[in-house]
């Protein structure tokens, strides 16, 4: 029995000191509230980019849509009998419609 006990080889642990320092950068990143911030800052930046150009887009189309607006003069003049609207240098006269007695 003896001899067997000699024949088995001591466990010895291999240490990498790469996974140590890979361990150590991440502990130094994680624990850092700047880093932490420089990634919370950098998703908000990514977000609020993505934001900007759908609202760039937005207003391209609706500039289009009001040059096409602009350009059909029924939409005016329903705007003008339906809603009364006036432009600025303008002045509307309103007369009541005639009634029984006027005919």
């Amino acid at each position: 029995m003896d001899g067997a006990f000699y024949l088995m080889k001591p466990l010895r642990f291999k240490f990498n000191y790469k996974y140590l320092a890979i361990l150590g950068l991440g502990a130094l990143l994680l624990g850092n509230c700047g880093f932490r911030s420089l990634l919370t800052n950098y998703r908000e930046h990514r977000r609020l980019s993505l934001e900007k150009a759908r609202l760039e887009l937005q207003r391209a189309e609706l500039e289009k849509e009001l040059k096409e607006i602009g350009k059909k003069p029924a939409i005016e003049q329903a705007a003008r009998r339906e809603l009364g609207l006036i432009r600025p240098e303008e002045t509307e006269y309103r007369f009541p419609p005639p009634g029984e007695s006027g005919k």
